[in-house]
């Protein structure tokens, strides 16, 4: 029989229809079916049986195979903060499958910049490719790209809609002076309104009154700690509990809304320049005159502290030594010197710093003699070639690692991840059903979301160290040697605050005796597990694994480069990927 012609136009399954009537066996590209639905639309009636079956549905016409497929139950789009989204990830980098079908874009992502981002950086470089079942279309293409990119948009404007409205409704409460926020020092949320707690209104007038007095934010934090008081949330007060308070309009009679937007995302950056500022319809704790008074006291104080700031790009070792006694990290502090000019410069407590006594001591690390030391481990580490087998025998230790206890802990964090969103969609439907009131909304939120975060932030770990602990990496005795010797010629050229930049990179975390002249251990970032049993002149083993910082115009790094991992310089951009790697230390 003579062979048919196949046109290399016509779709897959036409193909392998014509090849299975010539008997000759056609391997089907494997896809990865993606479905998610979030609590709200659960209720909505969306399910993830229907996108199932129509996803199968779909790959079965187009002739694909399916690898696996990820189901993310219970969860929001707004980010790739998902368990099975994850997992899909690590098995598109191991070339498990030639590309992902969803449903709807929205199903991957509701955030169109995170959508193209899979593509561009994830899918492109693979010669993978993003489908969409309900439109057909195909990232790959240039249409389908573009098509894409606008589903996107959509998607990410529906849920900028939903945000706004909450936020009207909020702002809406606030112009009439009526509270909207969760729970406050001096005040018990009810019904709506704001009353004043006879007990918690002291404490709160104490906090102005020893500002006044022009006493410090620590001094205020360390005597209400010692004399027994605490937050409303049960905890000790510290530096930015006390600022927080003395900043609040809400202790004289006044209701600010909107001063920070999309705290979520940015934190603090997102301060607003004109928040709302009214007269409110509770009673006031603080006189107008107190207030004004604190706040000057405020000001001065502000000016005279400022001069320790110029020297923040010297203290090479901030956030990763820690203090001998409570393990917390430190921060920059400095005494004048006796009989002559100029100041002696150390490390502090952070606990101390921020509580007072009652949490820790000063525990004051002279800056000079720690750093001389850390300096003088990573130089003799760095010449050191006899390092280099017992960090590849680590290596080699690493790559046979049991992944199970970490999926085991991954699948119980998730399960729980799961339960609190549901939570969150319970607690915006009883508002939406006006069953909640505002104040018992606002305080279940902040509950839930800090809970949320909590959660996400473990998952996100875990789903680093399932990664990195069955990744495959091509680590060598000169790969090594590269590492080091190219981070001490960086490191000579580098400013001040870049050389605390490379440290930070390199080194996870500082431990001294103590009696705080004596360097005890360093932890460098190599790997994630516990330290090997130490000896006499190797005391620890120090765990490092991070790409370094960017020197202009040129930057060291560790690179994971598809099947195997390389040192060198990379001329563009932050290198995200950590390689698994062991190293010792004095």
């Amino acid at each position: 029989m003579t062979r048919q012609v196949i046109d290399d136009n016509l779709p897959f399954y036409i193909i392998g229809i014509i090849e299975k009537k010539e008997g000759v066996r056609m391997n089907k590209p494997k896809i990865a079916v993606y479905c998610r639905v979030s609590t709200e639309e659960q209720t909505s009636g969306f399910s993830l049986d229907s996108q199932s079956d129509i996803l199968q549905e779909y790959a079965r016409k187009k002739g694909y195979e399916i690898y696996d497929l990820y189901i993310d139950d219970g969860y929001s789009g707004k980010d790739f903060n998902r368990p099975e989204v994850q997992r899909l990830f690590r098995d598109l980098r191991q070339d498990k499958f030639e590309a992902v079908v969803v449903w709807k874009v929205d199903r991957i992502s509701r955030s169109n910049r995170d959508v193209l981002t899979l593509i561009d950086l994830e899918l492109k470089p693979r010669n993978k490719k993003l489908l969409i079942s309900t439109c057909d279309i195909d990232s790959s293409t240039t249409n389908g790209y573009m098509f894409i990119s606008l589903l996107g948009t959509f998607a990410e404007y529906e849920r900028t809609i939903i945000i706004e409205r909450v936020e009207m409704g909020m702002s809406k409460r606030a112009a009439k002076g009526l509270w909207c926020g969760g729970k406050i020092l001096g005040y018990e949320a009810k019904n709506g309104e704001l009353i004043v707690n006879k007990v918690e209104s002291a404490i709160v007038q104490n906090i102005f009154e020893l500002r006044c007095q022009g006493i410090g934010y620590k001094a205020i934090a360390s005597r209400l700690n010692e004399q027994g008081y605490r937050t409303k949330q049960d905890k000790q007060f510290q530096i930015n509990t006390i600022k927080t308070i003395l900043d609040n309009p809400t202790y004289i009679g006044k209701i600010r809304w909107g001063k920070h937007r999309q705290w979520d995302k940015k934190r603090r950056a997102g301060k607003s320049e004109h928040p709302i500022l009214i007269k409110g319809m509770h009673k006031a704790i603080i006189s107008q005159e107190l207030w004004e008074k604190a706040g000057e006291i405020g000001k001065q104080q502000l000016s005279k502290a400022a001069g320790i700031s110029s020297y923040k790009g010297e203290f090479l070792l901030s956030g990763i030594l820690r203090c001998p006694q409570c393990g917390a990290g430190t921060v920059m502090t400095k005494r004048r010197m006796r009989n002559r000019e100029g100041y002696h410069l150390y490390y502090m407590c952070q606990s101390y710093h921020s509580k007072g006594i009652t949490a820790c001591r000063t525990n004051l690390i002279d800056k000079h003699l720690i750093e001389q030391q850390v300096l003088k481990v990573i130089n003799n580490l760095i010449k050191s070639k006899d390092i280099v087998g017992q960090i590849i025998n680590k290596l080699e230790q690493d790559r046979n690692y049991d992944t199970a206890e970490l999926t085991v802990q991954h699948t119980t964090h998730s399960k729980e991840l799961k339960k609190l969103y549901k939570k969150k969609a319970e607690i915006n439907q009883s508002l939406l059903n006006d069953t909640m009131q505002v104040e018992t909304y606002n305080e279940a939120m902040l509950a839930v979301n800090r809970k949320i975060e909590e959660s996400e932030a473990v998952i996100h770990t875990l789903d680093i160290d399932i990664e990195k602990k069955t990744a495959y990496f091509d680590i060598n005795e000169p790969l090594i040697i590269d590492a080091l010797q190219n981070f001490e010629m960086m490191f000579h050229q580098a400013e001040n605050q870049e050389k605390k930049q490379l440290i930070k990179a390199l080194i996870k975390k500082v431990e001294v005796e103590p009696d705080r002249k004596q360097l005890k251990s360093i932890i460098f970032w190599f790997s994630e597990d516990s330290a090997l049993p130490s000896s006499d002149t190797w005391r620890t083993v120090s765990q490092v694994g991070a790409s370094f910082f960017k020197k202009n115009p040129q930057e060291l790094c560790l690179q994971h480069n598809d099947d195997r991992s390389r040192v060198g310089y990379s001329p563009v951009g932050m290198v995200h990927k950590r390689a698994s790697a062991g190293l010792f230390m004095l």
